[in-house]
């Protein structure tokens, strides 16, 4: 198998992080462009007509694409260490708050970020070949929406060391990964979030975290 990874994005990052932890020894390939790092090569996007990261290639040629469905593959490969819920309940909650954190938090960065930076002018959403203009106010929006999520997710760490309970998950690396960028892009953590601050410390120190840097 291959895990087509964009180190730029934060989106692979969700899988090559979840790679790490688990410590599953999987080849990873950078997608992007050598000659324009801002874009994916010519030659992914004519394999995989998908246009986004992350991508599982499988040994016969298939492929599996979308982070969440990716490492729920792996999981099922390698149950050892599970990220994904170790009984239903659990599985459930991780998926929920896998689900807020992307929709709430990366997909909010994702906003200011394609909307804002000038390499990205006419890709305002990721995965089309046709132009896709960038809009200002989309920009406004998503930190806008990203100070929601910091502080729905400091009310959710208020008694806990993880967004789950007492165990690192799915959900922890999908936050994770959405505060991570959006700190890239000076979207930095609210001061009035002090459990987010203190949970994302800890999660960033993480050696499966760090190795997937």
């Amino acid at each position: 198998m291959k895990l087509y990874n964009w180190p730029m994005a934060p989106n692979p990052r969700r899988a090559t992080i979840f790679v790490a932890e688990k410590g599953i020894d999987i080849e990873i390939v950078n997608a992007g462009d050598p000659e324009n790092p801002s874009r994916l090569s010519p030659d992914f996007c004519h394999r995989f007509p998908h246009r986004r990261v992350p991508v599982l290639e499988l040994d016969d040629g298939d492929w599996i694409a979308e982070a969440p469905a990716i490492c729920r593959y792996l999981e099922t490969l390698y149950p050892d260490n599970s990220l994904m819920g170790r009984d239903a309940r659990e599985a459930a909650q991780i998926e929920m708050w896998d689900r807020v954190a992307e929709w709430e938090g990366l997909m909010a960065v994702s906003e200011y970020f394609r909307n804002t930076h000038k390499a990205f002018a006419g890709r305002g959403v990721a995965g089309y070949a046709n132009e896709v203009p960038q809009i200002p106010e989309l920009a406004e929006r998503g930190q806008f929406r990203l100070g929601l999520f910091f502080s729905k997710l400091d009310t959710q760490l208020d008694d806990r060391e993880f967004i789950v309970g007492d165990r690192f998950s799915f959900a922890d690396i999908t936050a994770y990964c959405a505060i991570a960028f959006g700190t890239s892009r000076r979207l930095a953590v609210a001061d009035d979030c002090p459990n987010v601050t203190r949970w994302y410390e800890a999660v960033d120190a993480r050696p499966g975290v760090s190795a997937a840097a």
